[in-house]
Formats: structure tokens, sequence, C-alpha cells
């Protein structure tokens, strides 16, 4: 998800949240201030129950980021690698750069989300019993939630957490994580369109707009678990390919010590956008592309150098010719300093890996060529 802005780096772990949460914690908001505050708490005026509204909706965002936080964090104790965690309209995803190796692994991951959503709706059971007032019905709804929210989530398909739980079950029992992830897949599928059914036949019965939301879910839920089913055999060989056997080698370099304009006579002349940039010694330093040179202002081109401007780890991504391909997808492209991957082995620059590298590994893995092998 690229629309995307920054919620910090809690335990280290980038934290952002798509445009769409806004829209999600309004309709929380409202739906707190507009009918639940007032009919529980009635005669209040409607700046306290849009104030507790307000509140319970972040609130209940919080805890729906400690719910991936949770997976990010498991993740990373049983040595995994973790990219990011990400809020979006249906709740969230916590993106792991490597897949889990053992059933063990996959299914602690999985029911770590769900266990500190349990723990949260306890928690807020709890605190909210010795009080009472809109206080006491919004601790008491975001206890609640919390509780539906791991109960959902504990229903057996991808990508739901529960789906992830029956991979791990049938890996186990089987030994076969192919097989698995079809089955979890296949199982979402089924889970979506009855949930889809479900929220219809509830909104025309009824007319509540919990009906749509249900629907969406469940479309949603169908969508993601038919992609997942797609993507089982490509990911599988995708899973078995290194960046070196597909990285451009020897690519054309920008010599970091070069001024602005200086380069930009260089570039003129050849026929890429983006470049690494070397240091005086040899050693890569980052990466440069024709967008952000054309941020720097005309007037300090002849006195600005390269390597000043250009984009630098971790914006740009360092990888060893050995990393597997799966660990980079989704973190080149997009903007400027992700345009490359820069493949260093020993501090020596060997290759580097763009999106359309990428994009024909991809292309060949669902023709089902050996991609590796066609990209050399």
């Amino acid at each position: 998800m690229r629309a995307t802005f920054s919620l910090g780096r809690p335990a280290g772990i980038r934290v952002g949240a798509h445009w769409s949460v806004l829209l999600t914690m309004a309709l929380l908001a409202w739906l707190l201030a507009e009918s639940l505050l007032p009919a529980a708490v009635p005669g209040l005026s409607a700046v306290v129950y849009w104030a507790s509204g307000t509140a319970g909706s972040v609130v209940f965002l919080a805890s729906l980021l400690v719910h991936e936080l949770s997976h990010a964090l498991v993740a990373r104790h049983r040595g995994l690698a973790v990219d990011r965690v990400t809020l979006w309209l249906f709740g969230g995803s916590t993106e792991l750069t490597d897949d889990p190796s053992t059933p063990r692994t996959a299914l602690a991951v999985a029911v770590a989300g769900p266990a500190a959503s349990l723990l949260a709706g306890a928690g807020f059971l709890g605190v909210s019993l010795p009080l009472s007032g809109v206080v006491a019905v919004t601790l008491a709804w975001l206890g609640w939630t919390n509780l539906v929210l791991a109960v959902f989530n504990l229903l057996p398909g991808a990508p739901l957490d529960g789906g992830r739980v029956l991979q791990a079950l049938v890996w186990r029992l089987t030994g076969d994580k192919r097989r698995a992830q079809a089955a979890s897949a296949r199982s979402g599928r089924v889970l979506g369109l009855a949930l889809a059914g479900a929220g219809l036949a509830w909104l025309l019965w009824s007319g509540s707009f919990a009906g749509l939301w249900l629907a969406g879910i469940g479309w949603f839920l169908s969508l993601s678990a038919r992609a997942e089913l797609a993507a089982g055999p490509a990911r599988e060989v995708l899973g078995r390919i290194r960046l070196g056997e597909i990285m451009t080698p020897a690519p054309v370099t920008a010599p970091g010590w070069f001024t602005v304009q200086g380069f930009v006579d260089q570039a003129a002349a050849a026929r890429f956008r983006t470049y690494p940039v070397m240091a005086f010694d040899g050693h890569p330093v980052g990466v440069i592309s024709l967008a952000l040179l054309a941020r720097v202002p005309e007037q300090a081109r002849a006195s600005t150098r390269v390597e000043d401007v250009c984009a630098r780890p971790p914006a740009c991504l360092v990888a060893a010719p050995d990393t597997p391909l799966p660990a980079v997808l989704g973190r080149i492209g997009g903007r400027p300093g992700q345009d490359l991957a820069l493949v260093v082995s020993d501090g020596v620059l060997v290759g580097v890996v763009s999106p359309g590298d990428i994009a024909r590994t991809l292309e060949l893995a669902v023709l089902g060529a050996n991609a590796h092998r066609s990209a050399q």
C-alpha cells in the first residue's frame, strides 16, 4: 500500500497507516457518538458524546496496532525479518520479508495477534467494571470489540490469522507447506463468500450499515484468498531465487565525487534513469535518480556533489547476492531511492536489481518458466 503516512518505528519496526484508516476512525466515532453512547447514557451533550466517541475510535486503532505489532515482535523473536506494519480500512497487515521455516514458527506468529486482542479485550472490560457513565460504556465497547476482533481473526481461512493457524496445522500434519497454503486459501475463499452473502442478507433484511460492512469484508477476504491460491505455485518458485541470479551485473555507476551538473552532462548521453553511486574508494554509497537530481536548485548544481544528494541506506536497499527474492518484493520501486537494490558482496558492488528485473522474473514464474536461469 503506497498511500500511507508514517506512525514511527516502535520497537524498531516501521509502522504506517493507509489514508483509509481515517475513514474507519470517523465511522467508529460516529457510531459511538450518535448511536451507542446516547442510547446507553442519555441526557448528555453532543460534545461529550463526540469527545468520547473520538477517543474510543483512536484507542481502538491503537489496540489494532498492538495486535499487528504482536505478530511482528513474535516473528522477529523467531528470527524472521519484519518489513513493516500497516493499518488500513479493514484492519492491518504485518509484512514479513521471510517466510516461517517451520510449522511451529508459523503457528506462533499467527496466534500472537489474536492473543494480544484477547488480553486487551479482557483488560478493557475489567477496567470498565467499577466505572460508570460514558467512560465505562466506551471501555466496555473497546473490550467487546477487541474480543470480537480476536474471535473473527481466528476464523479458519486466509488471509485471517485463523487461516495461518490452519496452514500451520496442515503443514505440521502433512509435511507439505504448499498443500497447507492451498488448503488455507481455499478455506478463506469459502469463508469470504459466506460472510459476503451473510452481510448482504443482513443489509437487505434490516437495512443496517453493519451488513454492508460485513459484505465488504467478506468480499475482500474472498478476493485475497483467491489471489493467494493463484500465487502459490509462483511463490514456491520465487522462494528458490536469489538476487545474484537475476541481478544486472557491472551496472553503469555515478561517481559520487562528481558535481550534479557534471554528472547530468554525463547522464544525458546514457539511457538510464537511476544509477548506483560510488565513493572515491570504490565502495557503493547509495542510489541517485534523475528525479533526485532534479530537486537540486539549478544554481547549486555546479557546487553540489552527487553523493551529497543520493539516497543512502536504509532509504535505498542494499542486499547480498544470496538474499531470497521474496525478501525484497514490495521494497523496490515507488519512491526515489527505491528504484534499485544494490547487490553487494564483501563491500563490493556486484550488480543491481531493478523493478523491471523483478517484474520479468515474476512474469516468467507465472508462465512456469525457469525464472532465474532465463533472466541470466
